[in-house]
């Protein structure tokens, strides 16, 4: 099965077009779409991971804050047919009502121009009505990336449509075809945010990609920093600023980051990110702090940079939070929460809180994909898999699952 799982594994689209244009490697790549690869490549990369998850158990990264603000993220919301408003349940909305803010990527189109046909096969040309956005209200401000792979499903059109509706909402938008939109500024409790997102490339791409929609290949031994360093430098246009990457990223169907991917994000953080939130594998990845500038010599992960000492996060992957894939690792998701600030007496940036709370899409394969939704994993006790959903959002999170705030689904 272990052979298996590295032959399917073997093809990457991140690294090149999607389709493949050849019928042996696009079978290829369903059967990884359906077979996904489970573990790391090697033994010392997995000692590594045990040694994260221990720190993140081990509460020593706490720090005491000044104005922390409470952030809760999400994966990927993906085009999902129908039952859009109600497409996360009234227990899991609970879960990032009245947060500070709630992030997450938009991996489709909302144009409503464009509408997709009933029973139309949508796979390669998303596009969501308005009422998606309902779903992911409730946050003090919600913050949202057009920066993935299926920004252009409808085009340059479908695109400068999307960035407008969500401007129009209030919802702080990230990416778009203008230059100036692929930075997005906020402030929240006195804290200056910078958001830069960015994606290994675009759907339907002719010529280049929009300026709004940075393309930047990772993990693959290409990334260009002179333009990735140039976009974080230009987010810290103040030095107090909070620098959120949100990284369509890594490669799908894979559990755990590669060395190659690793060695990026960390270099990511090196550059002046401070939290990056990855999503596009449509599946589970981990979570670590990095330790910056000598923060704590125990943290398994170390930068150093410009700057004071401090904490750096990279959510590898957050999974769906809302998607038709049929697989059990495709329908799970989470919400990260974080209470982060800078760190009382010290400039640098601290984390006194970190949990999550898993999640279950309940569409795709056996179920209906009519007035289907998404619910909190904790309160999936019944139906398709449900051990399973629980025992692989557990493998992968780890103690990030049994954090105080996770203790159940809030009442609504």
């Amino acid at each position: 099965m272990r052979a298996l799982h590295r032959r399917v594994a073997s093809i990457r689209y991140e690294a090149g077009a999607w389709p493949l244009w050849r019928l042996d490697r696009d079978l290829h790549y369903i059967a990884k779409s359906l077979v996904h690869k489970p573990f790391c490549d090697t033994h010392a990369e997995a000692q590594r991971w045990a040694a994260v998850a221990d720190y993140i158990a081990s509460g020593r990264w706490r720090r005491p804050l000044n104005g922390p603000l409470r952030l809760t993220a999400g994966g990927d919301l993906m085009w999902i047919r129908d039952g859009w408003s109600r497409a996360l349940s009234p227990e899991l909305r609970a879960r990032f009502a009245g947060r500070d803010l709630f992030v997450a990527n938009l991996e489709t189109p909302i144009d409503r121009g464009r509408p997709v046909r009933r029973w139309a096969y949508e796979t390669l040309r998303y596009n969501a009505p308005p009422s998606y956005l309902d779903a992911v209200a409730g946050a003090a401000r919600t913050v949202l990336s057009l920066c993935n792979n299926h920004a252009l499903d409808q085009g340059p059109a479908g695109l400068a449509a999307t960035r407008a509706l969500l401007d129009a909402r209030g919802v702080v938008a990230v990416g778009g075809t203008r230059a100036s939109e692929r930075i997005a500024r906020c402030e929240v409790r006195g804290v200056a945010l910078a958001f830069v997102g960015f994606t290994y490339d675009i759907n339907h791409r002719e010529g280049a990609a929009p300026e709004g929609v940075p393309c930047v290949r990772m993990g693959l031994g290409v990334t260009d920093w002179g333009a990735l360093g140039a976009l974080v430098r230009e987010a810290r246009a103040r030095p107090d600023t909070v620098v959120v990457a949100l990284a369509h990223w890594s490669f799908e169907y894979e559990f755990w980051p590669d060395a190659a991917m690793v060695e990026d994000a960390h270099r990511l953080i090196a550059a002046g990110v401070d939290v990056v939130l990855g999503h596009s594998p449509h599946v589970l990845q981990p979570v670590e702090l990095v330790s910056i500038n000598g923060a704590d010599p125990r943290c398994p992960s170390q930068v150093t940079r410009p700057g004071p000492a401090g904490f750096g996060l990279v959510a590898y992957s957050l999974g769906n939070l809302c998607s038709i894939m049929p697989t059990l690792p495709c329908e799970v998701g989470a919400l990260l929460h974080l209470t982060v600030g800078r760190i009382e007496g010290q400039q640098g940036l601290g984390f006194a809180d970190l949990s999550a709370t898993a999640t279950v899409t309940r569409r795709g394969l056996g179920a209906s994909a009519i007035g289907g939704h998404t619910v909190s994993l904790a309160a999936f006790a019944e139906g398709r898999s449900a051990e399973g959903h629980r025992a692989h959002a557990r493998a992968m999170l780890s103690s990030l699952l049994d954090a105080p705030q996770d203790d159940g689904p809030h009442p609504h």
